[in-house]
């Protein structure tokens, strides 16, 4: 059945295509360590974020059913490729749980002011580039800069850190494909 259902073009996965910042191996083994030892010291059980899917989500594209237009992919590479910035440090000095999915949060690294504020101009840099290009971005939720690096129970907290953050050198196109714990890189781009 799944096969003729392919062959009539019904492939109802969803798509989250989005543009990410992508961190170095340092930031991601101080993101595990960082998320390992908040549940060992909350006595948290704990879902981790594999390496390859640690990132800071930074615009959404858009939410797609079956696949992701080719004319938006083509548009969105070629907007990103036009960015023009230098690399930048960012540092996380606290740890929270934000809302998630079915009962879930999300184990994240934050931060406010000057540790996070070049996600800003990132975020905007390529919103500007995207919609020069044409693109009609969906409503875009609250920039808060995080990244998720482990799904846990429903426990509320937020708490300061030792500051671990990155040269951020580079973001990429991504396209999460949604329940099948896959993302696939459709660009990236070094600033």
């Amino acid at each position: 059945m799944g096969r003729q259902f392919d062959f009539f073009g019904g492939d109802e996965t969803q798509h989250n295509v989005f543009l990410a910042a992508a961190p170095d191996a340092t930031m991601i083994a101080g993101a595990r360590e960082a998320a390992l030892d908040t549940c060992r010291r909350l006595g948290l059980t704990a879902a981790l974020v594999t390496p390859e899917h640690l990132h800071v989500s930074l615009l959404a594209i858009g939410g797609f059913s079956g696949s992701c237009p080719p004319t938006v992919i083509a548009a969105a590479r070629t907007a990103a490729g036009t960015v023009s910035m230098a690399p930048f440090e960012v540092e996380f000095d606290r740890i929270a749980s934000f809302s998630a999915r079915h009962g879930q949060r999300a184990l994240v690294l934050t931060g406010d002011g000057d540790g996070v504020a070049g996600f800003l101009k990132l975020k905007e840099a390529l919103r500007h580039a995207l919609m020069k290009a044409g693109l009609s971005l969906p409503r875009q939720p609250s920039f808060s800069p995080h990244m998720t690096t482990a799904y846990i129970e429903d426990r509320t907290f937020d708490f300061c850190i030792e500051p671990i953050g990155w040269t951020v050198s580079r973001f990429v196109l991504t396209d999460s494909l949604v329940g099948q714990s896959r993302h696939e890189h459709l660009g990236q781009w070094f600033l």
